[in-house]
């Protein structure tokens, strides 16, 4: 008979437990997911996902399981079968797992030291999180460690240097962690924040909280969320990490069902706050020449996996093997500069970057012995990576420095190209820096966006300094951000008009590249004029996102530089002051300003004959009189309103009254 020899047994068991499945048990399903036994093919929602075989065999036991443990142990024992094999052979074939299922992923949970289990897939995921777009590697063991410190801590903050990965550590935890938190999971990214007064209003947002800045506070916030058991991701908070740790201590001191997990290059330092600092992938010892070994580090399979999704022939042989090695030890393990040296390896070839870079390390020799050696490696990589780019795509690098966020190839023209030069060759700029790693592509509703990353762009606005054209294209980038704002589909008091989403996409943080340029405007190497005509292009881009407070701020700094310069135009100071009494009314609370300002652009727009100022300062001297009781002045200067509103031009004017008959 056939197949009693040894070892076969196993296979007649496998046999049989194949048409015990094709008979009884064809299709098993645990909500998205479903499992095809015969075709050995996993499909979530319907579609087929590609997964390894034995990330399968680990997916078939979960949802067999339905929902209850599945240890380690028989995870070994079953999908190995006799095999001996290490933790980390689950670890790795889980995280295929979870990159297959995509959105899906929080559905496997990990119980710390035992195994896994699927989550209730009744319960609707409610969350922000980015989608996966590439595998995270080398990090399981992190993750397993995040998992156990959210299990028991309230605040968590991962820390470490630039380029550690720690926003992408932050990110899959979160996603891990969502089937524990049945009223989402949340993230809110503060890079882009001037300074730590916006914070609030950045949480508020991510949470859905529909709050003015002027009144998003902490304790505010706090007592909106309630008692809602969430997860809330801080991303980015070095820049502004006393408002954060501010914030997130009167958080969780007041609702109890919620976590914090942060990213910053240093500890919030908040009670009840636990601190993981990222440590660089692992990378093999020195001297290391086994092949295996060398494959186990987490380095090494990350250059590898980055190296190879730009070239699919990259080769992989004992010797391309131990200049990965050298290549890795060279960078100290961190991820951010083992994915620019593996992209410049698809190119160049491993030896050859190998070679390069060692010559470039020499030459830090005499560098500050005081640095640290990862921040010294992190400049050396940029360094080398940045000198073999073409002149355009340097220059390319050096202006992509100035958007905050994502940007569109139109915003990168107009950095790049500006008036009268032609952006021919920007698609072919563009892609060589996205070939090499230096800018993200972020496709986005059908269109694409990129980004630099925020070590990347820190490192290129230094070059841009260097360069000596900081102020020329910091000059493009704030009459991109004045153009923008003003064929934005929204009226003078910040409503939206059709398709206003439509007018903004092209610049993604039209909030943070606004506050950027004018920064610039009113530096000392500013335009001052320039300045001024982009603060009243965005009073109501600030209105239209409820940021009063902040737009009360730019519109006096404008003015302030405005009667500094002995500047005598009465439009422009009668645009000024009714920009400043918009905000100054939506607030309530500096009734007596807003009337002045009012007051006095009324007195210009009579002088000038401008009846859609007229309006404008009507409406503003009409809503004090409302907010301060006086009601017959009110109602003398709401029909005068009617009469402005009835002879405008614009449709939009009689939106600003009602009828006096009312």
């Amino acid at each position: 008979m056939l197949g009693l020899e040894r070892g076969v047994p196993g296979k007649i068991e496998f046999a049989c437990q194949m048409t015990m499945d094709a008979t009884e048990a064809r299709r098993s399903e645990f909500g998205p997911l479903r499992i095809d036994a015969l075709r050995s093919e996993l499909l979530v929602d319907g579609n087929a996902v590609e997964i390894s075989s034995r990330a399968f065999d680990i997916v078939r036991l979960l949802v067999e399981a339905g929902g209850k443990l599945v240890t380690k142990e028989e995870i070994m024992r079953r999908v190995w079968r006799g095999t001996t094999v290490g933790e980390n052979n689950i670890q790795v074939a889980i995280s295929t797992l979870r990159k297959g299922l995509g959105a899906h992923s929080g559905l496997i949970r990990t119980i710390s030291g035992r195994g896994y289990r699927l989550a209730d897939a009744a319960v609707k995921i409610r969350t922000n999180l980015p989608a996966p777009t590439s595998r995270l590697i080398g990090r399981d063991g992190i993750l397993d460690d995040l998992d156990k410190l959210l299990d028991v801590h309230r605040i968590v903050t991962l820390t470490g240097a630039g380029g550690m990965g720690k926003t992408c550590l932050a990110v899959e935890a979160a996603r891990r962690q969502s089937s524990n938190f049945p009223d989402g999971v949340w993230i809110a990214e503060l890079a882009s924040l001037a300074n730590g007064k916006a914070v609030p209003h950045a949480v508020a947002s991510s949470l859905g909280l529909e709050l003015p800045d002027s009144m998003a506070q902490a304790q505010r916030i706090a007592g909106l969320v309630g008692s809602r058991k969430l997860l809330l991701v801080l991303d980015n908070c070095e820049h502004v990490v006393d408002a954060v740790a501010d914030l997130v201590f009167t958080l969780v001191r007041v609702n109890p069902g919620l976590r914090v997990l942060t990213t910053s290059r240093e500890p919030l330092r908040t009670e009840g706050e636990a601190v993981y600092r990222v440590s660089p992938l692992a990378i093999p010892p020195e001297g290391e020449s086994d092949v295996n070994t060398i494959w186990e580090h987490g380095a090494v399979e990350l250059f590898i996996d980055r190296a190879r999704a730009i070239d699919s022939t990259f080769p992989l042989d004992d010797t391309s093997l131990g200049a990965i090695a050298t290549v890795c030890r060279r960078l100290d393990g961190i991820p951010l500069a083992i994915e620019i040296a593996a992209a410049r390896a698809a190119t160049l070839g491993v030896g050859e970057l190998a070679k390069r870079l060692e010559d470039q390390f020499r030459s830090l020799t005499s560098g500050f012995r005081t640095a640290l050696p990862r921040h010294r490696t992190l400049d050396a990589t940029f360094d080398w990576s940045y000198d073999l780019l073409t002149d355009e795509e340097r220059r390319g690098l050096r202006c992509l420095a100035l958007p905050v966020g994502p940007f569109s190839l139109q915003m990168a023209a107009a950095l790049i190209c500006g008036d009268g030069e032609s952006s021919e060759a920007l698609p072919e700029t563009v892609s060589g820096l996205v070939i090499k790693s230096l800018v993200v592509p972020e496709p986005a509703m059908g269109q694409m966006r990129y980004r630099l990353l925020e070590t990347m762009r820190a490192y290129a606005l230094a070059k841009l300094k260097e360069s000596g054209e900081f102020d020329h294209v910091a000059r493009r980038h704030a009459q991109y951000c004045k153009s923008v704002l003003e064929g934005a589909a929204l009226d003078w008091q910040g409503n939206a008009r059709p398709h206003v989403l439509d007018s903004l996409t092209s610049m993604d943080n039209p909030a943070g590249n606004t506050r950027s340029a004018i920064e610039w405007a009113f530096s000392p190497t500013g335009d001052v004029a320039l300045g001024i005509s982009l603060t009243l292009a965005a009073v109501p881009l600030w209105m239209h996102l409820s940021l009063a407070m902040e737009a009360r701020q730019h519109v006096e700094g404008a003015l302030a530089a405005f009667q500094a310069g002995l500047a005598t135009d009465p439009r422009t100071e009668m645009r000024l002051l009714t920009a400043h009494g918009i905000p100054l009314i939506s607030m309530m609370t500096a009734n007596a300003d807003a009337r002045r300002s009012f007051t006095r652009a009324l007195q210009l727009a009579e002088a000038a004959e401008d009846p859609e100022y007229q309006l404008r300062a009507v409406w503003g001297l009409c809503y004090a009189s409302i907010n301060d009781g006086e009601f017959l002045q009110a109602r003398d200067l709401a029909l005068r309103l009617y009469d402005l509103a009835a002879k405008a031009t614009d449709p939009s004017a009689m939106n600003s009254c009602c009828s006096p008959a009312s």
